[in-house]
Formats: structure tokens, sequence, C-alpha cells
């Protein structure tokens, strides 16, 4: 009886209005989507970050509490994949960094392309760990500028077994929720590290909102700079979902005058994708942009650039 109290409450915290919505037409979104100034996804200009060496902003590492083998349910909304946790007492907990208090673990999901980019980079696979601040209902968090954190993990494409390694666990259920009306899966024991960068002290954090309709801007985002590794089949796999149609990403959204900090692990030397693949994930990323439209998001030809020719270090131009 518990687990289907629990599996109810998070139905309301799905955070994607079951409504008439789709991502071809992002102009009648309702809510703030339109109207809203702290909009997400947004393009991360690393020179224009601040460095918060202070920890004015970001004070501490973060903290993950219990991400190892979580119970949780898979499910096809209509707009993603989504496994969501079913036992609240066991759910994982994060802190530290940027947050004030304790958040609880309520689901992740997955992009493709990636919704955030950066220096106008967008990735082919892109994954929200959704928490809610600790001790709030879904209603009250909906009211708060920091109800909701979100943690933000990009994927590249890679050959080689070692590049399994992040979805391997998750890549055996996707065949039976790649429709929307085939409801959701039985429980499984999921190891959500696996889903983190390597590097989980790297990373981007700001003002934002949900990226789905209502787009309430209540969430604080944490957007890890160090993609993880993915077969191009893990990567085909997902992208043969039925989510309504061939991409299900927003576009990136004005920065609006906000400011956005940087983790001083995130100063370090990024991880240098080989060239043969760094060459399958450009074709993946261009394969799914001439299926959603050049229009959206970031220019096929600067993706073309950065990822060709992309920064190895990352420059700390501005420090708090």
């Amino acid at each position: 009886m518990f687990a289907i109290f629990v599996l109810f409450v998070v139905s309301l915290a799905d955070l994607t209005l079951q409504a008439e919505w789709t991502y071809d037409r992002e102009n009648q979104w309702p809510g703030v989507c339109t109207v809203g100034r702290l909009q997400s996804p947004i393009n991360i200009m690393s020179q224009e970050t601040i460095l918060d060496t202070n920890q004015v902003h970001i004070r501490g590492p973060l903290v993950f509490r219990g991400y190892n083998d979580v119970e949780l349910v898979a499910s096809n909304n209509g707009h993603t994949l989504k496994w969501a946790g079913v036992r609240n007492d066991q759910a994982p907990i994060l802190s530290g960094g940027p947050l004030r208090g304790n958040y609880t673990f309520l689901q992740f999901h997955f992009h493709w392309l990636s919704e955030h980019a950066i220096d106008g980079m967008k990735y082919p696979l892109e994954v929200h760990m959704v928490h809610i601040k600790t001790g709030l209902s879904m209603e009250e968090a909906m009211e708060r500028s920091d109800g909701l954190a979100v943690i933000g993990v990009f994927f590249m494409v890679n050959r080689g077994y070692e590049s399994a390694h992040a979805l391997e666990q998750l890549a055996p259920f996707v065949p039976y929720i790649k429709n929307s009306a085939q409801n959701q899966t039985e429980s499984q024991k999921v190891d959500i590290t696996r889903l983190l960068s390597y590097d989980p002290q790297s990373y981007y954090t700001y003002k934002g909102s949900l990226t789905t309709p209502m787009c309430q801007e209540i969430v604080t985002w944490i957007v890890m700079d160090k993609p993880l590794f993915i077969t191009s089949d893990q990567y085909r796999l997902f992208t043969n979902v039925d989510v309504g149609g061939d991409f299900n990403y927003r576009s990136l959204q004005h920065l609006n005058n906000r400011v956005v900090y940087r983790s001083v692990a995130s100063c370090a030397s990024l991880l240098a994708p080989t060239f043969p693949g760094t060459l399958l994930g450009l074709l993946s990323c261009l394969s799914s942009t001439l299926h959603a439209g050049v229009n959206k998001g970031v220019g096929a030809v600067w993706n073309i650039k950065r990822k060709l020719f992309g920064d190895g270090v990352k420059k700390c131009a501005k420090v708090a």
C-alpha cells in the first residue's frame, strides 16, 4: 500500500504537464514558458561564468547519499523516458555546493539532443536528475524559488565496451517502454552513480526553470561539465523511442543577466575524446539535428567547430 501511495506522489512530481503540448510548438507552451525571465536551458559560455573561489555561492562540495541500488520504475510519458523512485524512505539525498539544505531524489529522465549547451556545443544526450527540497510537498516546492534542484549530465558517443557502462543497466528496459502506450516496467535496482560525471564536483550552477510546461522558475541547476561516454547502439536505442517526434529538447533560452557560477574543480583539464569518438558523437548530433531542424538550438556549423577543435583546458577568466 505504501509503495502505491509513493508512486501516486511521484506521478504528481512528473514535472511534465500531461496536456497537448509539443516540442515543435514551443511558442504555444502555457505557464511562464514564453514570458519568464529565468528560463532554462541556456548556452553556458565558460569564460563568462564566475569562478566561486571564495565560496560565496558554492559552499563546499556536493554530497551524494544513497545513490547506489535505488529501486526505480521506468516509464514513457510521451515526452521522455523516466526512472522514478518507489520507496520514499530510501530515496537518495543531495546537499552541499550551491544548495541550502537537503534535497530528496524524485526521478531522472533523458533529452536528445542535450538541452544545455557549453560554449555553443550541444551533446547527443543529457540526463536530468530531479530533486525536491526535503520536507516540502510538490505544491509547496512549486511556490519556492529553491523548490527543486536538478543535476544535468552530458553524454558523448564513443566506440568500445567501456563506453557501455553508464547506460548498460538501463538499456535492457528501453524496448519495453519504447511506446508511450506501453505503461511502465517492473521496479529495478539502479546504481544512479553510474549516471554522474566522473568528476561530480566539476560543474556550472545557475537559477533557472523546468524545461517543460509550466516552466516554473524554481530550479537550482547543477550542470556537470565533463561528459560520460555511451555506445552508438545505446544512443540509437534512446533516439528510436516514441516521444511524439524525432527529438525532445527545448530551445536555448536567454540568460537575461543571470550569473552562472562554476566550481573550482571545473578549472581542471577536460577529458579529451579520441578523434573517432569525437567524429562519432558529431555524426550522431548532426543526424538528430537534421531530423529536428537546424533552426532549433545551436547552429550545426558551430557545433562542428566546437566538437572538432574544442578547448582542452577551460579558462577561468572571472573570479568571485
